[in-house]
């Protein structure tokens, strides 16, 4: 297998109905690293944290990633996360309006050698769609979550639980915030989707995996995954990021 590279698109909407958007994305095809984080908190404080999350921890995970070892990857993952949350505790501690907030954040890193790592902490999702199936690689920290962990309600009660919007865990929320973490190998033809639930509890997974297929260019790719969104009601702020993996022999 020659060198991987990837074609990369994101957008953010504040749907149909929020008056503001607290998500926040990075998309960094030179780089490989990407973020989605849906931030939470009341005034601006949610985008504020959005913010923080997609910022610091890109700017961790940029450069020297490409050619560490798997561990020190993962231990560098670690380090950035715990950084954004202690600069989310610290901008809120110094700012009233801005006490409380926080955010979710899924963070992928490719690189041209065909690894992969995730970090993940929240609600936010990253999917891999390889051989025409979409897998859920992350998996929520949120309340219904765990209830599902423990047989108490169906994946399908789940979907339209009315305690669905609380989360676990996230950035902001404890001075060690430890994201979960996933590694893999890539390869030509795999199509990666970082999302918010805007996108998530909006569209199936049957509807996200025909649109990731039908439309191979990014950016119309990840456009018609927020235009079916809000056609679907468009409740939250929606954010969708598609790295497309492709082989530069």
């Amino acid at each position: 297998m020659g060198r991987l590279w990837w074609k990369c698109a994101a957008l953010t909407d504040v749907g149909r109905v929020r008056r503001s958007n607290e998500d926040s994305v990075h998309c960094s095809e030179e780089s490989g690293v990407f973020v989605v984080a849906d931030g939470m908190g009341g005034h601006a404080a949610g985008e504020v944290a959005s913010a923080i999350a997609s910022e610091w921890i890109a700017e961790r995970l940029c450069g020297s990633c490409v050619t560490m070892e798997l561990e020190q990857v993962e231990d560098r993952f670690r380090t950035a996360f715990v950084e954004a949350g202690r600069e989310i505790l610290r901008q809120a501690a110094e700012n009233t309006n801005q006490l409380g907030m926080g955010t979710t954040a899924t963070v992928l890193l490719l690189r041209s050698d065909g690894r992969y790592v995730i970090g993940h902490i929240g609600d936010s999702r990253a999917y891999l769609l390889r051989d025409d199936e979409l897998e859920q690689i992350t998996r929520d920290h949120s309340w219904v979550q765990e209830q599902v962990d423990r047989g108490m309600i169906t994946p399908e009660q789940a979907k339209h639980h009315p305690q669905s919007n609380i989360i676990t865990r996230a950035l902001g929320t404890e001075a060690y915030p430890t994201p979960d973490l996933y590694n893999g190998t890539a390869a030509p033809g795999d199509i990666f989707l970082l999302a918010s639930d805007g996108l998530t509890d909006m569209l199936s997974e049957e509807h996200m995996r025909k649109i990731l297929q039908e439309e191979e260019n990014p950016e119309r790719c990840v456009s018609q995954l927020v235009k079916e969104a809000n056609r679907a009601g468009g409740l939250d702020n929606i954010s969708a990021l598609v790295a497309r993996i492709v082989d530069d022999d």
